[in-house]
């Protein structure tokens, strides 16, 4: 017959129980926590969640978490969001991705295949990429901190166009708004993003475009350094692999993006000569969004 157990043991042993059940209730909480999933607001709000669900949904099921997803108005606000940890995964410019990367906030797990490039888009008629046929014209351009106007402006300023004296810059909230404004003829040119251009051809057979400047990598996904290892593992291994599903062969039939890969160094050096200006740009610690 044992000996029976003193107060105090039994006291310990209930703490100690305690403990370890209250450790996997919490775990068992946080597993069920949504995962805020951000994506850049190159499309409406509507319009990237109904192109993405496929996504989303895939990696709900492997993570074994909900996803929410969300974005913000403008790539000023999202980018603030990131460096805020409002996201815990996200799909952002590479511009932002490497810079944050090289902060050590974020974990870059992978790119889309395709590159990514800024092109002319005229109506009924291939535009000319050249000065005197776009002086005096109206331009719609996206959201002004994108990567693809970024690249859209070096060219202008190389062909010697200045905004608003040479030619009419429309600004639009987004590369699906410039395209929009060029299709109703609010606009004699826009200059969008390769791939939303594939993405609209289908709708507007009657646009035509050009390449306007040099190709740049392709969106890039992350995860906060925050998550657990095992988690950040995992959600790299869905991207990558996700091509191989039948949600993912719809999802890169309908935007052009052909598949997930890994990021390179070269993708890296490639972001280099735009990460001083965002050092000065957010040199301050981020507010939370609006």
């Amino acid at each position: 017959m044992e000996p029976p157990i003193d107060p105090f043991r039994r006291r310990t042993l209930g703490l100690l129980a305690a403990v370890a059940l209250g450790a996997l209730g919490c775990a068992r909480a946080e597993e069920a926590q949504p995962l805020r999933f951000g994506i850049q607001p190159f499309r409406t709000a509507e319009v990237l969640l109904t192109l993405h669900k496929g996504l989303l949904d895939h990696l709900a099921q492997v993570l074994g978490r909900p996803l929410r997803f969300s974005t913000r108005p403008t790539y000023d606000a999202y980018t603030k969001a990131l460096l805020a940890s409002e996201f815990d995964l996200a799909i952002m410019p590479p511009h932002i991705a490497v810079w944050l990367a090289g902060r050590g906030d974020w974990e870059l797990e992978a790119k889309y295949e395709v590159r990514m490039s800024a092109i002319l888009v005229g109506r009924n008629a291939t535009p000319a990429p050249e000065a005197e046929a776009l002086r005096g014209r109206r331009i719609a351009l996206g959201d002004p901190d994108s990567i693809v106007s970024l690249v859209a402006r070096e060219t202008l300023t190389r062909l010697g166009l200045v905004p608003q004296r040479n030619f009419t810059l429309v600004l639009t909230a987004s590369h699906g708004a410039s395209l929009q404004a060029l299709a109703n003829g609010s606009v004699d040119y826009a200059i969008v993003a390769n791939t939303v251009y594939g993405q609209f051809r289908a709708r507007y057979p009657s646009l035509q475009a050009v390449p306007f400047g040099p190709d740049v990598p392709h969106l890039m996904a992350a995860a906060r350094r925050a998550l657990p290892e095992a988690l950040r593992t995992r959600f790299r291994a869905a991207l990558l692999s996700f091509h191989e599903t039948e949600a993912g062969r719809r999802f890169f039939a309908d935007t052009g993006y052909r598949r997930f890969v890994p990021i390179t160094e070269a993708d890296f050096a490639e972001m280099a000569p735009f990460l001083p200006d965002l050092d000065r740009r957010y040199a301050s610690p981020p507010e939370l969004s609006r």
